[in-house]
């Protein structure tokens, strides 16, 4: 397939944009006036182009460079004949905002020091232009009202850089924030852009290469290491690359899952990793009868029947990868699982219940390779068993981001944290997924998950790939199992496996670039 630049899917944190600032601006000695400009252009171009036939716009405008960048877009709408007003809606200002104030002012742009009683109305687009990526904290005072209005708004809403009160970094809102239909964002995207909840704040994404030189070497330690979009067309080249002559070579899958009771959740786990290209699927039968039961509806999935197995009465499938969870509900069927995470040399995932069971290795070895896969509830309980920052209050809700890190730092594994704009950390790299959506909130959409992934490792891919790729197609079989059933289910996203493997890469939450 032909190749495609991934750069757009590489995601700045706001320390690394503040030092880009830094070494543009009093390194290679590129003025902040031309920088501005170029950014403001960026913006005023996306509002020409999408919104603004018949309409005006108020711009909101902060104190600090991103009131600034609001300015700009006022001047240069106006000087376009579009009627354009910034409201300045704080008292305090830095240089910046009182010379692009000035040139407005020059130039007879409408100057406003207080909000219109009444919020905009459908003809009018507001430009949230209050606080940019170096902003902390919930608003307050005067940018929370401005916000509060701004949320009262009916027509379109465009964000410079980030909507004001999305953490840049983690996504979070620890306050009021802005929810709007366009960001536009400088240089790169940053990642709270794409991580819930910022990701359902910021609408379209637009990147606008205003000129910014990344620092050289400039790396980000600790929490900011590298973050990167899933890419789709790296999927593609990964499914692509995945050929084989026969079954055997396609990999073969075992899961250890199905009590009584909940032996769906096997099922649904097999049958998402066969149609995601596995070869063969064996699934445990932990109580005499139940397997019968599995494959009654599915002839393709095979059975290992209880036995005395390696691990006590654990059945243990003779299989390449395994999937350890889906429908544990029993305690007595997961007696077996804390030697199975240490001891087993074969590749894993491990979700659900069977997330109780697993143990931090001693300190200094690695465990067999593993991938777990965390709703964020199990990811809350998991941290406090072992001891990580859920014991010093963390917010899953808040900081999705520090979770993911701190349990691939405790587990060694591989960390998939579900959610919208699912999470992949090793300890080392974090990718986030742009697929996905309110059609993976059904029962039993995480077995699925379990069995796109397995497939893609049993077929010889790495497994921070295939955990990337699993989550990538998972989330594009669920949009298109809802866009063809309204009301599907998890039977539904697993049968789509293959035409989410066969759809064209791409997908509309990847970030547009526009030069400026």
């Amino acid at each position: 397939m032909p190749a495609h630049d991934d750069s757009q899917g590489i995601l700045l944190s706001a320390a690394a944009c503040a030092r880009a600032d830094r070494h543009t601006m009093d390194t290679l000695g590129i003025p902040s006036s031309l920088l501005m400009e170029r950014a403001a252009l960026a913006v005023s171009h996306e509002i020409r182009e999408r919104f603004a036939e018949g309409r005006d716009v108020i711009v909101l405008c902060g104190p600090g460079n991103n009131g600034g960048d609001g300015l700009a877009v006022a001047r240069q709408l106006c000087g376009w004949g579009i009627r354009a007003r910034a409201i300045l809606c704080t008292a305090r200002r830095n240089e910046t905002v009182t010379e692009q104030l000035q040139l407005a002012r020059a130039l007879g742009v409408e100057l406003l020091e207080e909000l219109p009683v009444r919020a905009a109305g459908p003809a009018t687009i507001v430009v949230d232009a209050l606080l940019g990526t170096g902003a902390r904290g919930a608003p307050r005072g005067a940018i929370e009202s401005a916000l509060r209005w701004l949320q009262q708004a009916s027509g379109p809403k465009v964000a410079i850089d980030v909507p004001t009160g999305v953490n840049p970094d983690s996504g979070a809102t620890p306050g009021v924030a802005a929810r709007v239909d366009l960001t536009v964002t400088m240089q790169r995207s940053k990642p709270g852009l794409h991580i819930t909840p910022g990701r359902d704040l910021s609408g379209v994404v637009v990147i606008a290469d205003i000129g910014l030189v990344e620092e050289p070497d400039g790396g980000e330690p600790g929490r900011d290491a590298p973050a990167r979009l899933v890419s789709p067309w790296a999927v593609a080249e990964l499914i692509y690359g995945a050929s084989a002559a026969h079954k055997g070579e396609r990999g073969h899958v075992g899961v250890i899952g199905g009590s009584r009771g909940t032996t769906g959740a096997a099922i649904l786990a097999g049958v998402a990793a066969m149609r995601c290209g596995a070869g063969l699927v064996t699934i445990t039968e932990l109580e005499a009868g139940l397997g019968d039961v599995m494959i009654s509806g599915r002839p393709e999935l095979m059975i290992e029947p209880v036995r005395d197995g390696a691990l006590g009465d654990l059945p243990l499938p003779r299989a390449d990868v395994l999937i350890v969870g889906p429908g544990l509900t029993r305690a007595q069927d997961r007696c077996q699982l804390g030697r199975l995470w240490a001891e087993d040399p074969r590749p894993a995932i491990w979700d659900a219940s069977a997330l109780e069971e697993l143990q931090v290795s001693a300190q200094g070895s690695a465990p067999p390779p593993r991938i777990i896969t965390p709703h964020p509830g199990e990811a809350r309980r998991l941290l406090g068993r072992l001891g990580g920052p859920a014991e010093r209050g963390l917010d899953l809700r808040a900081d999705r981001r520090e979770a993911a890190r701190a349990l691939a730092q405790l587990t060694g594994a591989i960390v998939v944290l579900k959610g919208a704009g699912t999470l992949i950390d090793d300890g080392a790299r974090l990718a986030i997924a742009v697929s996905g959506g309110p059609g993976l909130a059904t029962a039993g959409s995480g077995d699925c998950l379990t069995g796109f992934i397995a497939a893609l490792v049993g077929l010889g891919n790495d497994l921070f790939g295939a955990a990337c790729a699993g989550v990538h197609l998972h989330g594009l079989a669920g949009e298109l199992a809802v866009a063809e059933r309204p009301g599907a289910l998890a039977l539904d996203i697993a049968e789509l496996a293959g035409a989410a493997k066969a759809a064209p890469p791409g997908h509309p939450r990847w970030p547009k670039r526009r030069l400026a």
